[in-house]
C-alpha cells in the first residue's frame, strides 16, 4: 500500500504569483507592512530606478519572516484582527531586480532572482536604527512614459486618501484628505461611513487597513466607506474583498441607512423650502421619496417649464442638451389656489393639444413621476383630456389640405383668431397655433411650430432638414394666406433664391400667369 500527501512546488508556486501582483499593489503592501509595524512616519524616496521605503515603525525582529510565504511574523492580536496572509514582500520580488532591507541591527542583500531561486541569502550585523528599510532596485513603471518618481507620486495620491500613517515622498507630505480630524463618520456594522448628500448612495468607493480596495465610482461625488480592519480582502493581492457579493450587500445597505440618516438630519436643521431647494432630487433618486410628504413646498422643476419648453413633441435641444431646470420652490398654497394638471391621453400624438391649452392658462404641468404614493401634490392633481379641449376661431383666411408633413399629409388652417377652452369652461384662452389628429390651426402670428408636428427624431437621428423644409412650408402658407393679392400671393410662392440668383434668360421679360377657378395653373407666357 502506498501513500501520498500534500505537497508543494515552491518555485512554481513563486513564480505563479507573479501574475498576482501590479506595482500599485506592490506599492500599497509596502505601506502596509509600516502601518503595521506601528509607524508614526512613512519615507518614500525615489532615484532613477531605485525605490526606497523607510519607517520608524517597531522594526522586524526576525528577517527570515520577510520572506516566508504564509508566515506573517506579526503577533498574535495583529493577526486575529487584520488576517494578514504573509506574503506582501513578495510582491517586491517581480518589480526589482535587487532587495536591500535594514531593519533594527540586522540587513541582507540579494537579487531577486536568487530569493525567488530559494538561495541562501546571507544576514549580517548593521547599525542600529529605528524602524525598518527597504530599498529597491531596478523598478520601473508599468507603462511607458512616466518615470519611476511620476509614477510613484501618481499612486500615492490614490493610495494615502485614507492612509491613518503620515507619508513624505522626496521630502513632500502626501496629502492624505480622509485622514482629517473633524469629518463626519458615522458608524455602522461595515465600519465608519463619510457621506455625501450630493452623491447618489450607489456610488462609494472603500477603504480597508487604510488602503483603496475593490472598483472606484464613476462619480466624483460618493458615498466613502472605511472598513472593519477584520474584513478580509482577497488574497494574494487584497484589491477586493474575499466575500465581495455578501459583504457588497452589507456595505450598500450600511450606506443606505446612513445616507437616509443624514437626509433626516438636514430635514430637521433645515427650513422646508431650503431642504426641498438642495435635497428633493436626492430623496427620490435614494429611495427616500417619502422625506418630502410633509413638507409644504415642492421645486418648481417639477412642472414643465412653458418657457423654455413650448408645447408638442420634444425638440431636439431638449432631449439631448444639458437645460438647467427652473429654480426656486413653489409653496402648496400656491398650487391649491391655482391647480395642478396632468395629461390623461390615450394616444401620444394628442398630448400637444392639451399642452397648447396648459400653456396658454400658464398651468402647472406636472412632469415629475417619482413622487410617494403619500405625497399631497397627487390630491390636487387635476387632468386635462386633449378630446375635451375646444379649439374656437375666427375668420377662415386659407386652408390647404394636401401639403405634406414630416412625411404625412396633414391639413392646414389659417384664422385669424384662435382660442381654446377645456370642457364646460367659459373661459377661452388666446393662442396662436394648435392640432388636432390631422389638422393643423395657425394664426398669421404663429411663426415656427414644427413641435407640433413632430420631434423631428428618427431611428435616433435628428433630421435638422426635415424640420427646416416644414418650417419654410409653414412660413411660406402663412404668408399666401394672408397675400391681399393675386400678385404678392405668387411672391409668396416663388423660391427666395430668384431675388438673388441671376437667371440670364430672364432679365427684361415680363411673364403672364393664368389660373383657372381653382387656382390650378394654366399656362405660362
Amino acid at each position: 500500500m502506498s501513500t501520498i500527501r500534500l505537497q508543494t512546488n515552491q518555485n512554481r508556486l513563486i513564480e505563479t504569483f507573479r501574475h498576482a501582483f501590479t506595482q500599485a499593489s506592490m506599492l500599497g503592501e509596502l505601506l502596509q507592512n509600516a502601518r503595521r509595524a506601528k509607524a508614526c512616519h512613512i519615507h518614500i524616496t525615489t532615484e532613477g530606478d531605485t525605490l526606497t521605503v523607510s519607517d520608524d515603525g517597531e522594526g522586524i525582529a526576525n528577517l527570515q519572516t520577510l520572506i516566508c510565504i504564509a508566515e506573517s511574523g506579526w503577533n498574535e492580536e495583529l493577526k486575529a484582527r487584520e488576517n494578514p496572509f504573509g506574503i506582501g514582500i513578495l510582491s517586491t520580488l517581480y518589480f526589482a531586480r535587487s532587495l536591500r532591507v535594514h531593519s533594527l541591527d540586522m540587513a541582507f542583500r540579494a537579487t531577486t532572482a536568487a530569493i525567488i531561486n530559494g538561495e541562501d541569502i546571507d544576514v549580517i550585523a548593521a547599525p542600529a536604527r529605528v524602524g525598518t528599510e527597504i530599498r529597491m532596485c531596478g523598478v520601473e513603471p508599468p507603462y511607458k512614459g512616466p518615470t519611476l518618481t511620476e509614477w510613484v507620486a501618481q499612486h500615492l495620491v490614490r493610495l494615502c486618501e485614507a492612509f491613518p500613517v503620515r507619508v513624505t515622498f522626496n521630502g513632500v507630505e502626501v496629502e492624505r484628505p480622509l485622514s482629517h480630524r473633524g469629518l463626519a463618520w458615522r458608524e455602522t456594522d461595515v465600519g465608519q461611513v463619510l457621506i455625501d448628500l450630493n452623491g447618489a448612495p450607489s456610488q462609494y468607493s472603500c477603504y480597508l487597513q487604510g488602503l483603496p480596495i475593490g472598483r472606484r465610482p464613476s462619480s466624483k461625488l460618493h458615498q466613502i466607506v472605511v472598513l472593519r480592519d477584520d474584513m478580509i480582502a482577497r488574497p494574494p493581492d487584497r484589491q477586493h474583498l474575499l466575500h465581495e457579493e455578501e459583504d457588497g450587500k452589507r456595505i450598500r445597505s450600511a450606506i443606505e441607512h446612513a445616507f437616509r440618516q443624514a437626509l433626516v438630519e438636514a430635514k430637521e436643521q433645515m427650513p422646508g423650502a431650503e431642504f426641498v431647494t438642495q435635497y428633493a432630487d436626492t430623496c427620490l433618486s435614494s429611495s427616500n421619496l417619502d422625506l418630502l410628504n410633509s413638507i409644504p413646498f415642492v421645486p418648481r422643476s417639477w412642472f414643465r417649464d412653458w418657457t423654455c419648453e413650448p408645447p408638442g413633441f420634444r425638440s431636439n435641444w431638449s432631449r439631448y442638451s444639458d437645460r438647467h431646470p427652473a429654480d426656486g420652490v413653489i409653496s402648496r398654497e400656491t398650487l391649491q389656489e391655482l391647480g395642478v394638471w396632468s395629461i390623461d391621453a390615450e394616444d401620444e400624438d394628442d398630448i400637444p393639444t392639451a399642452e397648447v391649452y396648459l400653456a396658454a392658462r400658464k398651468a402647472f404641468l406636472l412632469q415629475e413621476q417619482r413622487l410617494d404614493g403619500e405625497h399631497w401634490l397627487k390630491d390636487l392633481v387635476r387632468y386635462a383630456d386633449p378630446d375635451q379641449i375646444g379649439i374656437h376661431h375666427g375668420e377662415v383666411l386659407h386652408v390647404d389640405d394636401s401639403l405634406p408633413f414630416n412625411g404625412d399629409i396633414i391639413g392646414i388652417t389659417l384664422v385669424g383668431t384662435l382660442s381654446t377652452s377645456n370642457g364646460g369652461e367659459t373661459r377661452e384662452y388666446s393662442i396662436v397655433a394648435i392640432r388636432r389628429h390631422g389638422r393643423l390651426y395657425v394664426t398669421p402670428h404663429a411663426g415656427n411650430v414644427t413641435r407640433l408636428l413632430s420631434d423631428y427624431i428618427f431611428d435616433d437621428r435628428y433630421d435638422e432638414d426635415l424640420e427646416n423644409e416644414d418650417a419654410q412650408t409653414i412660413a411660406t402658407f402663412i404668408a399666401v394666406g394672408c397675400s391681399d393679392s393675386p400678385a404678392r400671393a405668387i411672391e409668396e410662392l416663388l423660391p427666395r433664391s430668384w431675388r438673388y440668383t441671376p437667371q440670364p434668360k430672364l432679365a427684361g421679360a415680363a411673364v403672364s400667369l393664368n389660373f383657372d377657378a381653382e387656382g390650378k395653373l394654366i399656362n405660362v407666357q
